[in-house]
């Protein structure tokens, strides 16, 4: 058996790290270099598992920094469970590379070995920030006490400096001057987001940013997540309504999975957006009474932009003005959180100012 983390005591040593990263005090220069290397290289699940390895040696010196499980020894730890941590406890105040409450849900760690070091299955793109990761494991192996918070403070500070940087990088990108009339906007959009899906990209930033006109906590999660609901829609911390957004042809058992999916999520809304070429449009009549019988759900099936619109619009009561104001800005800044091609971003910008 391992060692395991109290919630308490993780919170103790984020909380002490947290005010130590915004004070003037000098820190590692070493990691704030190794952090700010690591975040250039562009994986961000390795990000994250360092906040969470480096939390877990402030927390507990004893852990061994390569292990990634309790199973890996007797000084082996959860380092899921610390990184989840600070994901859980983030609240905006750091950028921590990867996305959403479960940071490294995905490979090499989700089924890999115990021990990071004992990782093989690295894609040569991937390759540069694991042996930089793991370099940085080795030496964070032999610290302990004042040092291992020092460190973890280093890392809050580069990646405090990152998330406002990104929170200017949006409020600039919100600022998109338009009185491009709803009508053509539509059209736009239409039109952009069928141009190159980029991987469903565009169409879950714009589910999000439409959703965003009409309520104030929607969460757009991570493209290709493996958790239900491409945009959920909350109402006192509880998800009321569940979307999904598709760029390929689908069929109606899409909407009956989405339909438990959102059931579910405790949800009894939910909507599908499709927007694909050679999409056959669905029996929605049929969809939704089975939606209704099978999970108590109420169900939406919009085909268009204009209905999806239309259908945020009318749910939440948010007139057409505010919905021509909002959406330019809004759909920009989604882009940028689901990472949309920097083409892809400036082509909207460009759309968006030539008709304004």
């Amino acid at each position: 058996m391992g060692i395991r983390f109290e919630d308490q005591a993780l919170l103790l040593a984020l909380d002490d790290a947290l005010a130590l990263a915004r004070s003037t005090e000098e820190l590692p220069s070493l990691w704030v270099a190794r952090v700010e290397r690591l975040g250039g290289l562009g994986i961000k699940t390795y990000i994250a598992a360092l906040g969470g390895a480096m939390l877990a040696k402030a927390t507990d010196a004893r852990i061994d920094s390569l292990a990634q499980d309790e199973a890996a020894g007797p000084r082996g730890y959860s380092l899921r469970r610390a990184a989840e941590f600070l994901a859980q406890q983030n609240n905006d105040r750091y950028d921590l590379g990867a996305k959403g409450r479960w940071p490294l849900n995905n490979r090499p760690f989700l089924g890999g070995p115990t021990r990071i070091d004992d990782f093989t299955k690295i894609s040569g793109k991937a390759r540069p920030a694991y042996e930089a990761f793991l370099d940085a494991l080795r030496d964070l192996n032999r610290i302990e006490g004042a040092e291992a918070l020092a460190v973890l403070a280093a890392f809050l500070r580069v990646r405090m400096a990152v998330q406002e940087a990104e929170r200017e990088a949006a409020r600039a990108a919100r600022k998109l001057d338009s009185n491009v009339a709803l009508e053509d906007l539509v059209g736009m959009a239409d039109r952009f987001v069928r141009a190159d899906p980029e991987g469903g990209k565009r169409a879950q930033a714009l589910a999000a940013a439409v959703f965003d006109c009409a309520f104030d906590d929607v969460e757009l999660q991570p493209v290709n997540s493996p958790h239900p609901g491409d945009v959920r829609v909350r109402l006192d911390q509880a998800i009321v309504l569940a979307v999904e957004a598709k760029q390929l042809p689908v069929s109606e058992d899409v909407a009956s999975e989405l339909s438990r999916e959102a059931a579910g999520l405790g949800a009894d809304l939910a909507l599908l957006f499709v927007i694909a070429d050679r999409h056959a449009p669905l029996d929605r009549d049929r969809v939704q009474r089975d939606a209704l019988r099978d999970d108590g759900t109420l169900l939406l099936v919009c085909e268009s932009v204009l209905e999806l619109i239309a259908s945020a619009a009318v749910l939440s009561a948010t007139s057409a003005a505010q919905v021509e104001a909002d959406l330019p800005g809004g759909f920009a800044v989604r882009m940028r959180e689901i990472e949309v091609s920097k083409n892809g971003q400036d082509e909207w910008r460009q759309l968006i100012e030539s008709r304004s």
